[in-house]
């Protein structure tokens, strides 16, 4: 059945709509352009820093265009010219202004947003039409609330707009580590078993110079996973790289019992002191039945003595 354009435009626009909804109600989310209502737009305008004097005002806020849903929610500062000036002029100067002010917004940012990252989310506009130019804009992600997260950058943002225009802005800009492209952390892949086996390898040159003994360390785990494949205990996942998943008779309790087991007979092997399981690698390799990964959490358990007992049984003639 075919469907209008504006059908599929409506039918993605509604979600984005629903959330700028949550910052206040539609009729206070009018959009315009100098003053002129443009009903293609949802605007929340968080602040305004008047420079008349320069023939300018810039206005702080979370916008929407809703006829354009795959660009989503977007927020930042928006410079608009007042009759009678130069836009071309003011422009150039919001450019010189951001440029100066980017690295103190970005440094109060992260330090704020302790799990953000804004050093590359600063986008540079495409048009400066009607009068206007956005120096700068954010793309709001799917999973940020628009208040918690729109709103509080704005209210770091304009803030150092206004300590720059005050000259309250230290003379040195901030310094940040070099920029480098960031490592992509993956779990069920070729590259978290090899990150399992260089962590065991790691761990045991820790501990000894005999370098031998690493080797010794991963074909006894490397051994007892493939023997776990053959008993039913672990099975391969499918549609993943590397990954394992528990047979489904078995228990979070007996996946940590397993593991546990395992590294306790190898500090006995190698006899060069505690070897504990690398959780944190381990749980990117390995599934519940039902398909959810195990959290670094599991390594709080505590197995009841029967379980520990079945385990102790099961495995004494393997490890």
């Amino acid at each position: 059945m075919n469907k209008s354009k504006y059908y599929w435009l409506n039918k993605a626009s509604r979600y984005h709509q629903q959330r700028m909804l949550s910052l206040a109600p539609a009729q206070e989310l009018a959009g315009s352009v100098r003053g002129v209502k443009d009903t293609n737009y949802m605007k929340f305008s968080h602040s305004v820093i008047e420079r008349p004097e320069e023939g300018r005002i810039f206005e702080f806020l979370i916008e929407y265009d809703i006829y354009n849903p795959s660009q989503g929610i977007y927020f930042g500062c928006k410079s608009v010219t007042l009759p009678g000036f130069s836009h071309d002029t003011l422009i150039r100067m919001a450019i010189e202004e951001w440029e100066k002010i980017r690295p103190f917004a970005l440094q109060r940012l992260n330090n704020v947003f302790v799990n953000k990252d804004f050093t590359h989310r600063f986008r540079q506009t495409d048009n400066a039409h009607n009068g206007t130019f956005w120096p700068f804009w954010i793309s709001l992600y799917e999973d940020e609330d628009p208040r918690e997260v729109g709103c509080r950058c704005l209210d770091i943002i304009s803030g150092v707009y206004k300590d720059f225009f005050a000259g309250l802005l230290p003379e040195s800009r901030p310094i940040f580590p070099e920029e480098k492209c960031l490592k992509v952390e993956t779990a069920f892949t070729f590259e978290a078993f090899e990150n399992l086996e260089q962590t065991v390898r790691r761990n045991i040159r820790k501990k000894t110079s005999d370098a031998s003994l690493p080797d010794v360390a991963w074909r006894m785990i490397s051994g007892f996973f493939d023997f776990a494949e053959q008993k039913g205990w672990f099975s391969r996942v499918a549609g993943y790289e590397m990954a394992w998943a528990i047979d489904d008779k078995f228990g979070d309790v007996d996946f940590y019992f397993i593991i546990k087991h395992l590294f306790d007979k190898l500090e006995l092997k190698l006899n060069i002191g505690k070897i504990s399981p690398p959780w944190g690698a381990l749980t990117k390799l390995f599934l519940r039945k039902n398909g959810t990964p195990y959290k670094i959490q599991i390594k709080t358990l505590k197995p009841a003595p029967h379980i520990k007992s079945y385990w102790r049984n099961k495995l004494g003639d393997i490890l």
